[in-house]
């Protein structure tokens, strides 16, 4: 797995146009543009997606409003800022790379060889958006969480690298995939990552179908019954074991594969009232 960290000076100039305002000074100096330069900003409204498509060999068929703002105070501000960030990000990536690479391989057990662009944006942006159905793997990266913590920054960015791998395989089972992500990546990968459980974290509408995923996850990790406990203090949650005999070929999946199984069996996966947190 390979994160090119990328601050581009058209997508950065595109969010700063039709994204939220990060001052006062920008939205007064977007409105100011507007009035001026009308058609042009309303020809731009869709231009990201075309950046995304090719980010490397984008170039746009009109460069006016992008020369504009290039020769402001405010964009040379706002690159420098995002120029920092991107560090501070490509400093975290550098800090946990091993060890996610190894921990990804054997939690999720998918081809990681390619590589994913991380486009980043000033994190006062706060946006995170990508295309699923292009192949250039280019991910548009700023949140104001990112100063916040290190870890949970790392963390949001691997679960939309591996939401990018899977694509648009499950789309009549949304809630599912978001749950399985959820346990691979926000709850195992941070534990192994801090050595402290976090399964309890995530999405409280997805709390229930995870706490029902969880016994087949665990198998999925290559649990025996005679571990069952030890996860289960672990992680405070609880369900009866003699209930769920174990199925050994779970450990044999990937994450795709595991997320099909759950499809598959959903009808005796989700069992009613049948756990507890402890």
């Amino acid at each position: 797995m390979k994160l090119n960290f990328i601050v581009n000076d058209y997508l950065l100039t595109w969010n700063l146009l039709f994204g939220a305002s990060i001052s006062e000074d920008s939205y007064n100096y977007k409105t100011k543009l507007w009035k001026t330069y009308k058609k042009q900003y309303n020809a731009l409204t869709c231009e990201d997606k075309v950046m995304l498509s090719d980010i490397k060999n984008f170039i746009p068929d009109d460069d006016t409003l992008y020369n504009t703002v290039f020769e402001t105070e405010l964009f040379t501000t706002l690159k420098k800022e995002t120029e920092k960030h991107r560090l501070y990000l490509m400093k975290i990536w550098d800090s946990y790379k091993k060890d996610i690479i190894k921990s990804c391989q054997e939690i999720i057990r998918l081809n990681f060889d390619n590589t994913y662009n991380i486009l980043v944006v000033h994190p006062s942006m706060d946006t995170v958006y990508y295309d699923l159905n292009n192949k250039e793997r280019n991910i548009v990266w700023g949140r104001k969480a990112d100063m916040k913590d290190a870890t949970a920054t790392l963390i949001s960015i691997l679960y939309t690298v591996v939401r990018y791998q899977i694509g648009n395989q499950f789309p009549n089972y949304k809630e599912i995939v978001q749950a399985i992500l959820e346990l691979a990546i926000n709850n195992e990968l941070y534990t192994r990552l801090k050595d402290k459980s976090n399964y309890l974290a995530g999405d409280a509408s997805l709390s229930f179908l995870k706490r029902q995923i969880y016994p087949y996850w665990l198998m999925y990790l290559g649990a025996t019954e005679d571990s069952f406990t030890g996860y289960m203090m672990r992680d405070k949650i609880a369900f009866d074991i003699d209930k769920y005999p174990v199925e050994a070929n779970l450990k044999k999946l990937d994450l795709i594969q595991f997320i099909e199984f759950c499809i598959k069996n959903q009808k005796y996966i989700i069992r009613i009232n049948q756990l507890e947190i402890i």
